[in-house]
């Protein structure tokens, strides 16, 4: 039986490019129910990068402090708990850091899942936020 959202895909997509999509979709999904409450004002960017047997957070931050170290490790903790008894049970996740500004030529994370951008003038252009 499919997957009912395997009608939402272009038709002509090969069965492995759909699986692909549909496992990028969940872990956007359970990458956003685990960082519920977890992304602090130094959080400018969060995104989701599918590799095989692992999952690679992407995270641009104003500046890396204790906290945000923290948040991040209970966001890992979390996706841990929402992907057990899934296919990705058992991959690794790990968190790249990038201090700067989420833009498209210097995060990594932005040619990936895009989770969280924040708002042009936050604290990455000197502003309050």
């Amino acid at each position: 039986m499919p997957h009912p959202a395997e009608l939402y895909y272009a038709p002509n997509l090969p069965p492995d490019e759909v699986q692909a999509l549909l496992r990028r979709d969940q872990l956007l999904l359970r990458t956003c129910q685990a960082s519920l409450g977890r992304v602090g004002k130094d959080v400018l960017g969060l995104s989701v990068e599918p590799r095989p047997g692992e999952i690679v957070l992407h995270a641009a931050l104003a500046r890396e402090t204790p906290e945000v170290a923290e948040d991040l490790h209970d966001v890992v903790s979390e996706l841990e708990i929402l992907l057990m008894g899934g296919p990705d049970d058992r991959s690794d996740i790990s968190v790249q850091i990038h201090v700067g500004p989420p833009c498209p030529t210097d995060w990594p994370g932005f040619d990936h899942a895009v989770l969280y951008l924040a708002k042009a003038g936050d604290p990455w252009e000197g502003k309050d936020g």
